[in-house]
């Protein structure tokens, strides 16, 4: 068994480190450990009072403590797609990259925030009607 000379051969690369952290982040904004404890449906239903017929629900509506798992799925996506659109603003700033790579980082950083912006306030619209109106 070869011996280590030092420590440097056990750290783990810096992309490694920002793959789990994002991955840990997706996990806990999609409310995996209320998944896991409460055991909701991943979609609710509704029946339409005039056909009888059952509608599917994505969304829990009125309830701001209660989730489907799509929804927590689908918001925690949400939430970690902005987050790498702000790291991606990070990049853009790198007086080591090409101004072309720059650019692209700066537009597709501020793309990627907004759109997760504005579709979480979708989200919020949907699961809580008449709020912040």
């Amino acid at each position: 068994m070869p011996r280590l000379s030092s420590l440097e051969e056990l750290r783990p690369s810096p992309r490694l480190i920002c793959v789990l952290v994002l991955v840990s982040y997706f996990f806990v904004t999609a409310g995996i450990a209320y998944d896991i404890i409460n055991e909701p449906p991943a979609v609710g239903g509704q029946t339409d009072p005039v056909t009888g017929a059952v509608k599917p629900m994505t969304f829990m509506p009125y309830r701001l403590n209660g989730q489907f798992i799509l929804e927590g799925l689908s918001g925690g996506f949400f939430y970690t797609l902005g987050g790498v659109g702000i790291i991606l603003l990070d990049l853009s700033r790198d007086k080591n990259q090409s101004v072309l790579f720059r650019n692209v980082y700066l537009a597709l950083g501020l793309a990627i925030t907004i759109l997760s912006y504005l579709v979480c306030m979708v989200f919020i619209r949907i699961k809580m009607p008449g709020y912040m109106r």
